[in-house]
């Protein structure tokens, strides 16, 4: 869905160069429908003001881990890379919820709007995967270090940190790397 808003940017300075009005305005619509389609899907986080504190440190959290995660050069499209750093948000959501004293239904929507940014949304089976087994809490399981190491960061990140970040990138090429991390979603 971010597409949408880009497309529409374009469309409307290519109507601005071209100085073609109905482009301009389709490109306007177009970037403003992308918006409100956002929004509408984090509109758990913007309706508790615990969730959005939440969600607004995750927000920058996850974009800086993203980034990191780019410069390292694992292909992040793999079911393994995927399945952990699913995880590995899962546990920095998990911090938040738990420092923040969220319930069962903030962390839900916690969740969700996190998970909406890093385009997980549409794969509701592998969500629900996801927060099946953070509630099993089977700590031996070898995925389990995974959302540890996710709340630890967010920890280290909201003491002052501001270097933690960068470290995320390394983390999750590590938990790719280990032999003994599951493969896919399917062997979690």
């Amino acid at each position: 869905m971010k597409f949408i808003p880009i497309v529409g940017i374009g469309l409307a300075i290519w109507g601005l160069v071209t100085l073609d009005w109905f482009k301009v305005g389709i490109g306007i619509f177009l970037f403003f429908l992308g918006f409100v389609i956002d929004l509408f899907k984090k509109r758990g986080a913007m309706s508790d003001d615990k969730v959005f504190a939440g969600y607004k440190a995750l927000s920058q959290l996850t974009l800086i881990v993203r980034k990191s995660l780019d410069s390292s050069g694992i292909d992040s499209d793999s079911p393994k890379a995927k399945l952990a750093k699913g995880l590995y948000f899962l546990g920095m959501v998990d911090a938040a919820s738990q420092s923040a004293g969220m319930d069962d239904r903030q962390f839900l929507d916690l969740f969700k709007s996190v998970f909406a940014d890093m385009d997980y949304e549409y794969d509701k089976d592998y969500q629900s995967k996801l927060i099946v087994f953070h509630q099993n809490l089977n700590t031996e399981h070898a995925a389990f270090p995974a959302i540890m190491k996710g709340e630890e960061l967010f920890l280290n990140f909201t003491k002052g940190n501001s270097m933690a970040p960068m470290a995320g990138g390394m983390q999750i090429e590590e938990l790719i790397e280990d032999d003994s991390f599951p493969g896919s979603i399917e062997q979690l």
